[in-house]
């Protein structure tokens, strides 16, 4: 398992931090000792990239799988991304792909990110990956937005199958790992770090699911509304 990203992640990450004003962050009082999985808003790729810009430690971010294979990656980009949501014309995509494919895949591999396999059996491989990355005292950083796009403060619907984290590292160590809500807020250019929220262990895991899931997206639109920053930076 990593322990740290490589050179090319840190080489863009500097850049970006010399070229930007550095995020104020407010935390609160309750901290949690050893690995969490901090759970963001993506609001259109504003969080990923303000929050790995400044996170101060090492974390191991859950990035969808075309975007760490340099073909899939190309194709997504042809068929979707540069043409449907970009309206490029397909030639034109085709050219601005390929570099494009390139610097993405040699970004995300760099950032020591776990691919997250949509509609596919493979989706063990990333619990599994997960589990591990916990268990060897590393962080994550999800974005279950499922409006990734949607350029709103307000967090809408949330995909919950990342929740299955808990089960298998439940099942590994018979404890909970918690769940820490964190925005980014383009109009204060900060970010807020919220109360870590656990599964209970009380009934059955799909029911405590959609009560976690409940209590993420409630605590991150209550920390996408606050108003006060105190910085901590």
């Amino acid at each position: 398992m990593p322990t740290d990203y490589g050179n090319f992640y840190k080489f863009i990450r500097g850049l970006l931090r010399l070229s930007s004003k550095r995020a104020t962050v407010r935390t609160f009082p309750k901290t949690v000792a050893g690995p969490v999985v901090y759970v963001s808003h993506h609001r259109n790729m504003y969080g990923p990239v303000t929050i790995l810009k400044w996170h101060p430690e090492f974390v191991r971010t859950w990035i969808f799988s075309a975007f760490m294979d340099y073909r899939t990656c190309y194709d997504h980009y042809v068929a979707y991304t540069l043409t449907e949501r970009l309206g490029l014309s397909k030639g034109v995509a085709k050219v601005v792909a390929a570099p494009l494919a390139w610097f993405m895949t040699t970004l995300t591999k760099s950032a020591r990110g776990i691919p997250v396999y949509r509609q596919s059996r493979k989706v063990i491989e990333t619990m599994q990956q997960s589990v591990e990355t916990l268990e060897q005292g590393t962080s994550l950083l999800i974005f279950p937005d499922v409006y990734y796009s949607d350029d709103s403060v307000e967090v809408k619907e949330i995909y919950d199958g990342f929740l299955y984290i808990d089960k298998y590292y439940y099942r590994k160590t018979k404890k909970h790992i918690p769940f820490v809500p964190v925005v980014a807020v383009k109009e204060t250019q900060s970010f807020r770090v919220g109360e870590p929220i656990y599964f209970s262990g009380e009934g059955n895991f799909i029911n405590q699911r959609k009560i976690v899931a409940a209590e993420i997206q409630q605590s991150l639109n209550a920390l996408s509304q606050e108003g006060s920053i105190i910085s901590i930076s």
